[in-house]
């Protein structure tokens, strides 16, 4: 048995389309999330491929969820089609998804001076700080809204509509603050929800 470095390997490992990684050829997994990757060994008579949280599912499309430590190892058993054997390991590295803050039409302050007509159909996005990960496979599901006083607003979407901003406007004067909080988003690519800090607005 022979063990073949990355640069040196004829298996091919890459996130697949349905993985949220920008950079197929990106040699990162993340904790928390199903990475979704296809391997492929060309010209072989059949292959293995296994490692710690390592999941086939379906034809050479692999889900790997990465547990603790700051690497992962798939090993890729083949057999060529002159029967030898080789075994080939390849190296991830892991990453944590970071922070997941809230913005507020892209501001991502989580304390903001802003007019109050400025909240009239306002949006709440979600973002990662890692640069790598997209953020279409995450949005916001509600969120509540309180002015002082006054009792709280629940808001279904990811946008201050009309209703909302109907009683903002009513209710909310120059210098009160407004506090946006229970942020509750969802997952689409099989975790938990996670839940944002609020977002505090103090109106000009």
């Amino acid at each position: 048995m022979s063990f073949y470095g990355q640069n040196d390997t004829i298996s091919v490992i890459k996130h697949t389309d349905k993985d949220i990684i920008v950079d197929k050829d990106s040699k990162i997994v993340y904790r928390g999330i199903p990475n979704s990757l296809s391997i492929e060994v060309p010209n072989c008579k059949s292959f293995k491929a296994s490692g710690e949280g390592l999941s086939l599912m379906s034809k050479n499309i692999y889900n790997l969820n990465a547990g603790s430590g700051l690497e992962a190892i798939i090993t890729v058993d083949i057999v060529l089609k002159n029967n030898k054997k080789k075994i080939e390991k390849h190296l991830f590295k892991i990453k944590s998804l970071g922070n997941l803050v809230a913005t507020l039409n892209y501001n991502d302050d989580s304390y903001i001076r802003l007019q109050k007509s400025k909240l009239d159909q306002a949006v709440l996005r979600v973002k990662f700080e890692d640069k790598n990960l997209q953020q279409d496979f995450i949005s916001i599901r509600k969120f509540k809204i309180k002015i002082a006083d006054r009792k709280e607003i629940e808001v279904l979407g990811n946008r201050i509509d009309s209703n909302a901003f109907k009683i903002i406007n009513q209710y909310s004067r120059i210098n009160d603050e407004i506090t946006i909080y229970d942020i509750e988003t969802q997952i689409h690519c099989g975790i938990s929800a996670l839940k944002l800090k609020p977002i505090v607005i103090k109106i000009l």
